[in-house]
């Protein structure tokens, strides 16, 4: 039941996938999209609007966990209730898919899933045949799954429902933490407690080729007060930053002078991308902590702006090192990634009909909803097409998000030109 998200969408192909004829998925949604036509075109019988009839002759019912928050009386839930049939969220049956594989899973706030796309890519670069969940659509998947043969499993985890309490990572990436889902979490503690439980039950007793690892975004307040909670956690604690005054402007910093954040009094992160340009194109280098270290002379490029870009690469980076792939390896696919499908997703650079005039406009489409990942967002068009006038047209994400963020609002697009 709303079968048109990415996520439950992907689980629900990856169980056709892996069992065949042994088993029969169907779907319901409460309007067509491109995700519902897709699914049809792969042979997954969907339907549009919701019945008590859906749930006739059914072993399970599987659900979005937004409808068990935000609509609990669904008539396919109900009834499920009323005849014995179980309920559970898609994140409950992707977490039965992830048993007995070396999970690696990507949370946050912001950036999760380009972080994901980006390790799933690495991973199949390096030759070791991952299976995938990704949020979005991966163009070099044409999907947002994977289905791999080794024992290494990538996927998304999202805090929304406490979800991911269903995952149980060998390796986490915390891309950012702070305050989300008002609708849900009652408060930040709340919302913090939630990662930190996260945390505490990833997969301690594995027999894979690296130790427990979490890794942090330097950067990120809330994922600083997190490590403070993690004091006594047995795993190692990895963590990556950008070089606070390395960012330019077209006059870089030299290649050789290295400008260190420290995360915590007298420490340095595991991590830092420094040399950072932001400016019509994205290229940085890379100071490592980490045995064998990174090649610090090796200019690394990105086809996706903004210093947050930077930031997802560097995590994915941090990951591909622990896990132990070349050097050569993650330069090259982070230069051929071209970003997922409505993460800043060009959709037309040229001329465009509008109103019977030709006019040169660039349009992008990005998924960014949160007043955070709104001005990153901005700040990335302004930075790679500067000059342009930038218009910013946006559709707000849930009303409990506009209220409980409507100071952050009122600044989130002041990097536009003009804001419909």
């Amino acid at each position: 039941m709303g079968i048109g998200g990415q996520g439950i969408s992907a689980v629900a192909q990856m169980v056709r996938d892996a069992q065949g004829a042994q088993i029969a998925i169907s779907g319901c949604d409460m309007q067509a999209s491109a995700t519902t036509v897709a699914l049809e075109q792969a042979g997954v019988a969907v339907q549009i609007g919701h019945s008590a009839e859906h749930v006739r002759d059914i072993d399970r019912l599987i659900v979005v966990p937004a409808a068990l928050v935000l609509n609990p009386d669904h008539p396919e839930l109900a009834t499920a209730r009323s005849q014995d049939v179980p309920v559970i969220t898609w994140q409950e049956v992707l977490g039965e898919l992830t048993r007995g594989k070396c999970l690696l899973s990507v949370s946050g706030v912001h950036g999760k899933g380009t972080t994901t796309a980006l390790l799933a890519l690495l991973l199949l670069d390096a030759g070791l045949d991952p299976t995938c969940e990704v949020g979005a659509i991966v163009p070099r998947f044409g999907a947002n799954y994977r289905l791999g043969r080794s024992q290494y499993f990538v996927n998304e985890a999202d805090e929304y429902y406490h979800n991911f309490w269903h995952y149980h990572p060998r390796l986490a990436i915390v891309t950012s933490i702070e305050f989300e889902h008002p609708e849900y979490y009652a408060n930040y503690e709340d919302y913090l407690s939630a990662f930190e439980h996260f945390v505490r039950g990833m997969d301690m007793d594995g027999d894979w080729p690296f130790p427990p690892t979490l890794i942090l975004n330097a950067d990120s307040p809330g994922c600083l007060q997190l490590r403070e909670r993690l004091a006594d956690w047995p795993g190692q604690i990895v963590t990556y930053t950008v070089a606070a005054h390395s960012l330019s402007g077209g006059d870089s910093l030299s290649g050789r002078e290295v400008i260190l954040i420290a995360p915590a009094a007298g420490e340095q992160s595991t991590f830092t991308a420094y040399d950072v340009n932001v400016v019509g194109e994205t290229t940085f280098r890379v100071h490592s902590q980490w045995p064998g270290g990174f090649p610090v002379d090796r200019p690394l490029n990105l086809q996706l702006p903004g210093v947050h870009n930077v930031q997802n690469a560097l995590a994915a980076l941090a990951a591909a090192q622990v896990i132990g792939i070349d050097a050569q390896v993650i330069a090259r696919t982070l230069a051929h990634f071209s970003g997922l499908r409505r993460r800043f997703e060009i959709r037309n650079a040229g001329p465009i009909t509008i109103d019977g005039q030709m006019v040169d406009a660039i349009i992008i489409d990005d998924y960014a909803h949160h007043p955070t990942a709104i001005a990153a967002t901005l700040a990335a068009a302004r930075e790679r097409f500067p000059g342009s006038r930038l218009v910013a047209v946006y559709q707000p994400h849930m009303f409990s998000r506009t209220k409980a963020f409507f100071a952050q609002f009122l600044t989130a697009f002041d990097e536009a030109d003009v804001v419909i």
